[in-house]
């Protein structure tokens, strides 16, 4: 009876974490300006069905999954900013009863409500489940396959295989680098005793996952290998990897006042990690889910590097389980210590969480639309630097009005050509309305700007965060 009691507790206290953190989600859901991959995201949604589906089958792809099952929801929901990231927002809540469901497993449903808790208010996780992409989607998928994975080596049996190998399948097509559950989950076997009883029906398994994509995984090497393919990310070097990564996973996408305000959280994943063991192989479980995929990217990255925080997001719910098991740990010695470690870091999780909702952080086009669109004037031509931006700008203001795209000027060749073809774009017009984003892609050293203020008088700037707005009257 008391067992029952618990469990009734615990399921009801789960309940309302979800309805909390639905409620948290939704809260400010439209509140950032969209970016530029999330309109990607609107446009690959809404292309033609059969170049949708191409993209399961096309090189380079990323993500077709997630487009084709945003593809039915946009057709009934519309083109909001509110519909494109809802979505993100269903896929951030449901990840929370999967933590739940792993904290019980290493340990007790009080360590499972404490990990449930500390993900429902993660900024981090958060942001992404109020952002039109994949990623809120790739924590639940990645959760529910590791789930497999253990369910299969504990029990056996063809079936649990079965889910096991459906699951990671639709995991690749959701996102290419949740490919790297697959060394994951290698060194779990090498990790755990028992599961090495196993190899032959993982191997089996694993054979039939890997052999249909062998062709894939030979062009993307290809790909990868291409000297004169280029990723547009930088090399980071691996402890600048593992920092922007924890950092960002611990305190989300604000730029923090100090490191130090991350010191309770720091204290309860070393506590988390280094005090008794609560299941005889959870620690290393959990410091491999965190730590092998990190090291994977990396070697791929010397290579091609291609690293992005978000990329493997799906680590964090191994960091989430470590700090709840340090809660536990903590109050099984000084329960005064646990509350306080975990109040206080729930209401920094809190503050941030605001302030990502309340603070423009994204490129705020909707400003800069909101700014040009009644100002502008017949004769007028909209500029946009770098071209892809017209994508996101349009979407707030779809016009119609009068574009183009700015000449590329970064390389030597192109650059000598601007002003000719400055010169021959904008002959018929009397006006300039020059939007810019992430110009350094396409003219880092500003040449273009450098014509019109030599061409045409500046009548106008405005600055919002991350674009820039300036008008030019150009002279006859």
């Amino acid at each position: 009876m008391m067992v029952a009691r618990r469990s009734w507790h615990a399921s009801v206290l789960l309940l309302g974490l979800v309805l909390a953190a639905w409620a948290w989600r939704l809260y400010g859901l439209d509140a950032q300006s969209l970016w530029r991959d999330e309109t990607d995201s609107l446009r690959f949604a809404t292309r033609p069905l059969a170049q949708a589906l191409a993209m399961f089958t096309r090189p380079g792809e990323n993500g077709p999954l997630f487009f084709l099952v945003l593809r039915p929801w946009l057709a009934l929901a519309g083109h909001s900013e509110f519909a494109l990231r809802f979505p993100s927002a269903l896929a951030g809540v449901l990840a929370i009863p999967l933590v739940y469901r792993w904290g019980s497993w290493l340990h007790t449903r009080r360590m499972g409500l404490i990990a449930a808790l500390l993900l429902a208010f993660n900024p981090y996780h958060l942001w992404y489940s109020q952002e039109a992409k994949m990623y809120a989607l790739v924590v639940t998928a990645v959760l529910a396959v590791l789930w497999a994975f253990v369910r299969a080596m504990e029990r056996g049996g063809w079936w649990r295989w079965a889910v096991w190998l459906a699951l990671t399948s639709l995991g690749f097509y959701l996102h290419v680098l949740v490919a790297l559950v697959i060394p994951l989950q290698v060194s779990w076997v090498l990790l755990v005793p028992r599961w090495r009883r196993r190899w032959r029906a993982f191997g089996a398994a694993l054979a039939v996952l890997v052999l249909p994509y062998l062709p894939l995984i030979g062009w993307q090497w290809t790909l990868l290998t291409d000297p004169d393919f280029a990723t547009g990310h930088a090399f980071v070097p691996l402890g600048r990897m593992l920092l922007v990564t924890w950092a960002a996973q611990l305190a989300g996408i604000p730029v923090l006042p100090g490191m130090w305000v991350l010191a309770p959280a720091v204290f309860l994943l070393l506590a988390g990690l280094f005090l008794r063991p609560f299941h005889p192989y959870a620690g290393r479980l959990l410091a491999a889910w965190w730590l092998v995929p990190l090291l994977s990217l990396y070697f791929i990255c010397l290579v091609t590097p291609l690293y992005t925080d978000r990329y493997l997001i799906w680590t964090l719910p191994a960091q989430v389980l470590l700090m709840a098991w340090g809660v536990v740990k903590v109050g099984e010695r000084r329960r005064e210590l646990a509350l306080a470690l975990l109040g206080g870091w729930l209401a920094f999780q809190l503050g941030v969480g605001w302030q990502q909702m309340h603070v423009p952080i994204k490129s705020d086009f909707r400003a800069a639309a909101a700014y040009v669109a009644p100002r502008r004037q017949p004769g007028d031509v909209t500029l946009f630097l770098m071209p892809y931006i017209r994508h996101t700008y349009r979407y707030y203001d779809p016009g119609p009005y009068p574009w183009l795209e700015a000449p590329y000027a970064n390389r030597p060749e192109d650059a000598a050509q601007v002003p000719e073809r400055l010169a021959a774009m904008l002959a018929d017009y009397k006006g300039v309305w020059l939007i810019e984003s992430e110009a350094d892609f396409y003219d880092r050293e500003g040449r273009i700007r450098r014509w019109l203020e030599s061409h045409g008088r500046r009548e106008d700037a405005a600055s919002f965060t991350r674009v820039a707005v300036f008008y030019y009257r150009l002279r006859p």
